[in-house]
């Protein structure tokens, strides 16, 4: 496993697994048949994964600790 090509970090891991699951439950044929103000659970399960996703990746990323940024600073001056 060390010899891996690509190492996914846990917190891209968790988020990839969080998807994955929260697309089980609501995308399943069972949420067909059931309405919320006369809207299918499966239109609702759409749209707070539009909506839960970006933000809980962006917070993710915001909260990431060792973010490492650096500037060229040889480039920056010959422009």
């Amino acid at each position: 496993m060390n010899k891996q090509w690509y190492s996914l970090p846990r917190r891209d891991c968790v988020l990839l697994i969080g998807l994955i699951v929260y697309s089980a439950i609501f995308f399943l044929p069972w949420s067909y048949d059931i309405m919320i103000f006369n809207v299918t659970l499966l239109a609702w399960g759409a749209y707070g994964l539009h909506l839960i996703a970006p933000i809980v990746a962006i917070l993710f990323i915001l909260s990431e600790r060792n973010a490492n940024v650096s500037v060229d600073h040889k480039q920056d001056q010959q422009l």
